[in-house]
């Protein structure tokens, strides 16, 4: 009875509550930052991205455990092996967690090597001694755990099942090297992985509800900024993108191409074959005119204005890139043609482009413009392009059709 008295004391003291409370606000703003720093980084980005997306997280995980140190000394009240075990509850707590909703190797590494790394860890008699078979054990235990959190999260992140084994087993192994190295009293190793538990259940549910209303927020801001056929931006997010880019690109040396192009001919397609063919072609070129943009930038933007039309805003790119992107876009078209219920369909597009210039009072002087030249390309035949009221043909290649 009295042991049990001692781990409720434990686990339900003010500094526990205290502890808490901190821990789980610092919870909430990494996951608040996962969710941004996951946005910015994907499969294509650059390396340099990559890395410096995972040093970011990286640092974030340091400073939260520095902002949880900083909190523990200022307490005054609770004994030493309470005051010590609460803190490396608060720490487990974020390194588990910083683990499973960061896919960062760095991380990782971290959690692999810290039971080196802390003080007394670094007294190799730690593991010389009778309890170095349970240190192995430990250590081989945890090892497995880490490396299932860093490469099954989507399952764990559906799973509570297996998401509550792999914090359990996390907990119990650092508290067995907490043991070894400062021989705390059994009861309050219980009590503390108890609280562990308790601390982790909390993070849980919290990391659940954030989670759901994030994707709550980016499925509304998809909806309303992106268009929900082709899956390109919108008109709004133009309306909305334009105007910074205009203050950005106005006075500046460095340029701005605007591209307005039409699908030739759209209508015959909707009225011949249906509005679901429409929608097919409209989708066929949208893929198509994303994939070639972002090759080599993955800065470049395209929009549906409506209908059959599109915008695309090349940023520090100059008129003779854009034609070199217009001439790939079309020998993609050409040689990928959209086949539907075995019948073959040849799209082509026409152009208009332009760069911004100092003279344009807003981004719609230089809309209008290169609307003019679109409707240039589209009365000299279609299937062609305008640049600064240039017309231009197409380049020929040898391309290998379907």
């Amino acid at each position: 009875m009295g042991n049990l008295t001692e781990i409720l004391r434990v686990c339900f003291s003010a500094n526990a509550l205290v502890t808490g409370i901190v821990t789980i606000g610092l919870i909430s703003i990494i996951t608040y930052i996962s969710f941004v720093l996951e946005r910015k980084v994907s499969v294509a980005s650059s390396f340099f991205k990559k890395v410096s997306i995972n040093v970011a997280e990286m640092l974030l995980l340091i400073l939260m455990l520095f902002i949880i140190t900083i909190v523990f000394k200022s307490f005054t009240g609770g004994t030493e092996v309470e005051l010590g075990g609460l803190l490396a509850n608060a720490e487990l707590t974020i390194l588990f967690y910083c683990l499973f909703i960061f896919n960062n190797r760095l991380i990782v590494l971290l959690n692999v090597f810290l039971p080196f790394l802390y003080h007394p860890s670094s007294d190799i008699s730690r593991i010389q001694g009778p309890y170095a078979w349970l240190f192995v054990v430990a250590y081989l235990i945890l090892i497995i755990v880490i490396d299932y959190l860093y490469s099954h999260k989507d399952v764990l992140a559906i799973s509570n099942y297996r998401y509550l084994s792999s914090q359990v087993l996390f907990g119990v192994c650092w508290w067995i090297f907490l043991w070894i190295d400062y021989k705390f009293p059994l009861v309050d190793i219980i009590g503390m992985l108890i609280l562990f538990e308790v601390y982790m259940f909390i993070v849980r549910v919290i990391e659940l509800k954030m989670s759901m209303y994030m994707h709550a927020y980016n499925d509304l801001e998809n909806k309303v900024n992106y268009d929900a056929l082709t899956g390109v931006r919108n008109r709004a997010n133009l309306n909305k993108i334009s105007k910074e880019v205009f203050e950005k690109y106005n006075q500046s040396n460095v340029p701005l191409t605007v591209m307005l192009f039409d699908i030739d001919h759209f209508k015959e397609f909707n009225d011949h074959y249906g509005h679901d063919v429409g929608d097919e072609v409209l989708r066929h070129v949208s893929h198509i005119v994303e994939r070639e943009l972002h090759i080599d930038d993955s800065k470049r933007q395209l929009f549906r204005y409506g209908g059959e039309e599109f915008v695309i805003l090349l940023r520090n790119n100059d008129t003779q890139r854009a034609r070199e992107i217009v001439n790939r876009i079309n020998q993609t078209l050409t040689a990928m043609p959209l086949f539907i219920q075995e019948t073959r369909l040849d799209v082509t597009l026409c152009f208009g482009v332009t760069m911004l210039r100092r003279t344009d009072k807003s981004f719609d002087d230089t809309f209008k413009r290169v609307d003019n030249y679109l409707y240039l390309s589209k009365n000299n035949g279609r299937d062609e392009m305008t640049i600064e009221g240039k017309i231009f043909q197409y380049e020929k290649t040898n391309v290998v059709k379907i």
